[in-house]
């Protein structure tokens, strides 16, 4: 019985260490809206719009969900937040520097501003 009880104890245990492993993202001060301020390609800088299309917005919420809108399309994605900044479908890295993110996307710097 006491092998029993004790083996419940450390399953109960570790279960609530791995629940509590890693930062939640709605403590995250990344969460909220980052829209394209602008971008650049081998040193040239152009607007967003130029470059994009139309506006570019990342919607960061608190479960780890993000929406981008971009001119008039709307794709959905995952985040998750990094060392230096936060991450979009694991493809984008983003550093944030206070309200400012930076992204190297297939040779296109996007400088995001926190909204």
């Amino acid at each position: 019985m006491k092998k029993k009880v004790l083996a419940v104890v450390l399953i109960l245990t570790m279960c609530f260490i791995f629940a509590s492993c890693g930062k939640d993202a709605k403590e995250s001060p990344y969460v909220g809206t980052w829209k394209a301020i602008n971008a650049s390609f081998a040193g040239v800088e152009m607007s967003v719009e130029e470059v994009m299309g139309g506006e570019m917005i990342f919607e960061l919420k608190d479960n780890g969900k993000c929406t981008l809108t971009l001119a008039d399309e709307k794709e959905t994605a995952a985040w998750t937040e990094t060392e230096g900044g936060f991450c979009v479908d694991d493809e984008i890295d983003f550093e944030v520097d206070g309200d400012t993110a930076l992204a190297d996307y297939d040779g296109v710097t996007i400088t995001l501003e926190k909204q």
